[in-house]
Order: structure tokens, then C-alpha cells, then sequence
């Protein structure tokens, strides 16, 4: 018959990882290898939160069941992801512990290794057979902590065709905004997402890239034939936003990958009118040398000289009438 003091303090003892009480305990016998505290969590959650790898043996071979979780579904695999023991995650996985178990929070313990930015241990779960498909109670899989880790190894066996997150955007999305070069490149290496994939605000990962000033992202998705005048829902191509940024370096990558110099969006800015408006003297003579028209008007017919005017860019007043701007 089980003694509730004995297994309480059996409990400490794996708590504390104390093996010679643990291995005394167990040869007496009458210990509930199972037992759950107040919070649930089992001897073998403990043994595995310690990194006790030769104690989690003994349990196990004492009968301790690995699939057992505690009050927030916290099984030991997910416990020791988290400390990252690859031994231990091994023991766990050759004694049948379900790798794809989900916390209270839909997270398995791939997502775990992912969001922790542990890649060999992202690779021993999809050998043993994770599945990289689950998302988490936020929409979220292991592909997308993986990319917000920047684990450029293994992005590409996480990916799979067609994944989104919430907002529609693709793992090279999310690489494209965090400015994770090396991540998109193995992505874009991948070839499983297109590289003119829209999020649900219209955006592809190029307009991510040259808002956020990134000049090698910008490069590689042009490289990989990014199409450079797809506009966004308002109407903006990523040459407007470039000119709202002012970098020139973009502003011609942009330019020498075919991009129209003269766009507008639903406003009927052009980009000129629009680094006009920032006071980008650098990119309006980029713009200007590219052949832009220095007399569009947007739909309050105001033109670029109207803003530069307005607002005292003096450099750029200069340039726009050199290019013989009327109005």
C-alpha cells in the first residue's frame, strides 16, 4: 500500500536530485513512481527539469510514465527542451514519449527547442517524427519561432508550402522585417514560398525589406526576381516607400531591377513628389537622374516643387528647376 508521506518525500528527493536516497527509496519499495504534487508535476518532471539523466532512467525503469503532464499540460519532454539536455530528450523519446504533446498553450515541444533557438535539438524532434505543422493557441509554429530565432539551419526543413501566421505573413516575411539576412537567404535558397507573397496587408517581403532600410535583403530578393512594382493596397510601390526612407543604395536597386520611376499611389504621389515631400535631396536626384516627371501632380495638384517650396528644401527647389519643373 502507498504511503502519501513516502512519496512526498520521494518527490523531494527528485526535486533535489538526490540519487542515494532515491535509488534506497526505490529498492524499498511501495513508492507511487507517479505521484503528483499540488502543482502536478510527477518525480520524472523534476528528474528531467534537474538534467538528472541517470535518475530519469531509474524511474523509468521503475515504471515512471513519460506521458504524465502536469496542471498546465507540461509533459517532461517539454521540461527538458527547455534546458536543452539532449540526452535526457533522448531517454525521454526511446521510451515513448509523445514528441508532438501540446502544453495548455498549443505548444509542442519543436515550438519549445524553436522559440528557444536550440537547432540540434529542433532536428532531433523532425527526426523523431515532430510534426512542424502545429501551431500554438497564437497561430504560431515552429517555423515561425524559428525564424524570429534566426535559425538559418533549419528553417528550411521546418518550412512547408503555403504557411502563414495570423496576419498572413510567411516565414520570409517575418525574416524580411526582423532583418534577418542570413534567414531569409536560406529561405529564399528553400524555394518552398514565393517571393512575391502577399500578407493580409498587401505587402510582399520586398516592401518589408525597403521600409526597413535593408539594403542586402533588398538585394537578394530582387536577385531571386522579387517583382519591384507590385503595389501595395494604398496604392504605393516599394519605390515610394524607398523614397520615404531616403536611402539611395535601395532607391537604385529598386531602379536597376526594373522598377517604374513614375508610380503612383491613391493619393497619385509619385515617388518623386513623395521624397519631395521628406526632403530627401539624395533621392530626388536619384529619381530626377532615372527620368522621373518633375511636373506630376498628386490629386490636390500639388506638385513636387509645391512641397519643396512649401517646406524650404532649398537643394531640392534647385534640382527640380535645373529639370525644368514648371510647376
Amino acid at each position: 500500500m502507498a504511503n502519501p508521506n513516502m512519496d512526498n518525500m520521494f518527490l523531494n528527493a527528485c526535486k533535489n536530485a538526490q540519487k542515494g536516497v532515491i535509488q534506497a527509496m526505490l529498492k524499498k519499495g511501495g513508492i507511487d513512481v507517479n505521484k503528483r504534487d499540488g502543482m502536478g508535476n510527477t518525480p520524472l518532471i523534476y528528474s528531467a527539469q534537474k538534467g538528472a539523466r541517470d535518475i530519469v532512467k531509474l524511474l523509468m525503469e521503475n515504471g515512471a510514465d513519460p506521458a504524465l503532464a502536469n496542471n498546465q499540460s507540461v509533459t517532461p519532454l517539454h521540461v527538458v527542451t527547455q534546458s536543452g539536455n539532449k540526452d535526457i530528450i533522448t531517454v525521454l523519446l526511446e521510451a515513448g514519449a509523445d514528441v508532438n504533446a501540446t502544453d495548455k498553450f498549443g505548444k509542442t515541444p519543436l515550438i519549445y527547442a524553436a522559440a528557444a533557438g536550440r537547432t540540434e535539438l529542433v532536428k532531433v524532434f523532425l527526426t523523431a517524427g515532430a510534426d512542424k505543422s502545429i501551431k500554438d493557441e497564437n497561430g504560431h509554429s515552429a517555423l515561425d519561432y524559428a525564424t524570429s530565432a534566426g535559425l538559418r539551419d533549419v528553417v528550411g526543413q521546418l518550412t512547408e508550402e503555403g504557411h502563414t501566421d495570423n496576419t498572413g505573413n510567411t516565414p520570409l516575411h517575418q525574416a524580411c522585417y526582423n532583418g534577418q539576412s542570413e534567414v531569409a537567404a536560406a529561405l529564399l535558397k528553400d524555394g518552398a514560398i514565393p517571393v512575391d507573397s502577399l500578407n493580409d496587408a498587401g505587402e510582399t517581403p520586398l516592401f518589408l525589406a525597403v521600409r526597413g532600410q535593408n539594403i542586402h535583403i533588398t538585394e537578394m530578393l530582387l536577385a531571386a526576381k522579387a517583382d519591384p512594382n507590385l503595389k501595395h493596397l494604398n496604392g504605393n510601390a516599394p519605390l515610394h516607400f524607398a523614397a520615404a526612407g531616403g536611402n539611395r543604395f535601395i532607391g537604385k536597386a529598386l531602379i536597376d531591377a526594373g522598377a517604374e520611376v513614375n508610380p503612383k499611389n491613391t493619393a497619385s504621389e509619385t515617388p518623386l513628389l513623395v521624397a519631395a515631400m521628406q526632403g530627401q535631396n539624395d533621392f530626388t536626384a536619384l529619381l530626377i537622374e532615372a527620368g522621373a516627371d518633375v511636373n506630376a501632380v498628386d490629386n490636390e495638384q500639388h506638385s513636387a516643387m509645391f512641397y519643396a517650396t512649401e517646406r524650404g528644401f532649398t537643394e531640392i527647389v534647385e534640382q527640380l528647376l535645373m529639370a525644368g519643373a514648371e510647376n
